[in-house]
């Protein structure tokens, strides 16, 4: 704040006393006066100068007080109307939210509609493929059991003009001609007889490429012998095979249909065919999956353990049963075709089922656990 201005007592004040006893002039006039006079003249001056700075000073304080007031009222005038702008923008920012929140819940109630429509769709062609699919395995079972009863008819009359000498050698040619027929796919070798190594090799291929490999021997003997597998074990080694295969009649004392010893399985006839599909599938899946020499082994134990196991059996059993039963019926069909179709399609049907729990036991062991030990590694 500026200094105030000097007052006419102030600078009575300032003087000496010898200034101050020579001042007889009057301030305003500039006549002589008495020094009482003079004093009580300079004192009212100075009364007068002091309420004129007083009231000078209260002016000044209610002019700060009413602009400070003026500055506060207009201060809450401008906060009120930042408060209703920003009030006004939230407004409209919560309703494009809303807005965005519809249009999103719009959006997406079309793309659930639209996915219901092409799962409905897709469930819808995968129905009319699976019937098409079922209905072209049946039509080929049924002219794969037609074949199959025609080549067992014709092998039943060769086989009643064969020598002894050519029965010692015919299931070997069967054993051949019954793999080719179910695994065109594969490429499978018939050793000549008196060369070495087993009587059939099976080269598995899938999507083109060599999976592995199984030999098979065909033995015709009445009486088991124990160097049947310890020769096939030898002929595995030699030719690298994954697995090795004995078809025989005769088996190891305590033993029937299916046993394995040293490694090798021994099957009849009658169930080689379902056994090598096994062995196949655990081949190709193996290969697929890239398992290493230590797993490949678990999981061949594993397929070992199951083959042997009483359910395997049963399995296996209810398919040699059915296939007895249809090759029963195709013989007699040449007589009633007719009569005899419904009781067919009962059996394939039954077949397919019992391949189809074949299957899901070989993929339990093979392929789901086979999955995560790829995973694992």
């Amino acid at each position: 704040m500026a200094a105030s201005r000097p007052t006419i007592l102030d600078l009575v004040h300032s003087l000496n006393p010898e200034e101050r006893a020579v001042a007889g002039t009057c301030p305003l006039c500039q006549q002589a006066i008495p020094h009482e006079v003079s004093d009580a003249v300079l004192k009212r001056i100075a009364q007068r100068e002091r309420e004129q700075s007083a009231a000078l000073d209260q002016r000044m304080r209610d002019a700060v007080a009413a602009a400070e007031s003026e500055s506060r009222a207009n201060f809450e005038l401008q906060t009120r109307a930042a408060e209703a702008a920003l009030a006004a923008k939230f407004a409209e920012v919560d309703e494009s939210r809303r807005r965005a929140e519809a249009e999103i819940a719009t959006l997406r109630a079309e793309q659930d509609a639209h996915a219901a429509e092409k799962l409905a769709a897709m469930r819808e062609a995968f129905e009319r493929e699976k019937t098409v699919a079922l209905q072209a395995i049946e039509t080929k079972a049924f002219e794969d059991k037609q074949r199959m009863a025609a080549k067992i008819a014709d092998m039943q009359r060769q086989l009643e003009n064969k020598t002894a000498q050519d029965l010692g050698y015919g299931p070997e040619v069967d054993l051949f001609e019954a793999l080719k027929g179910e695994f065109p796919e594969d490429r499978i070798v018939r050793v000549e007889k008196g060369a070495a190594g087993a009587d059939v090799v099976h080269d598995i291929y899938h999507n083109g490429r060599q999976c592995g490999r199984i030999v098979y021997d065909s033995k015709n003997s009445s009486q088991w012998r124990n160097d049947y597998v310890s020769k096939l074990r030898a002929d595995q080694t030699d030719a690298k095979a994954d697995h090795a295969v004995l078809c025989t009649k005769s088996f190891p004392s305590g033993h029937k249909e299916l046993t394995a010893q040293d490694g090798v399985l021994i099957v009849s006839p009658q169930r080689v065919a379902v056994l090598a599909a096994i062995l196949r599938r655990h081949v190709v899946q193996s290969a697929t999956l890239r398992l290493g020499n230590e797993a490949r082994a678990q999981k061949t134990e594993a397929l070992y353990d199951f083959i042997m196991s009483e359910q395997c059996r049963n399995i296996l059993t209810s398919i040699s049963i059915q296939t007895e039963d249809m090759t029963d019926i195709d013989a007699k069909e040449m007589k009633a075709h007719q009569a005899l179709w419904k009781k067919r399609a009962e059996l394939i049907r039954n077949v397919q089922r019992a391949h189809g729990d074949l299957s899901f036991e070989i993929e339990r062991i093979i392929g789901v656990s086979g999955n995560r030990t790829a995973s694992d590694e």
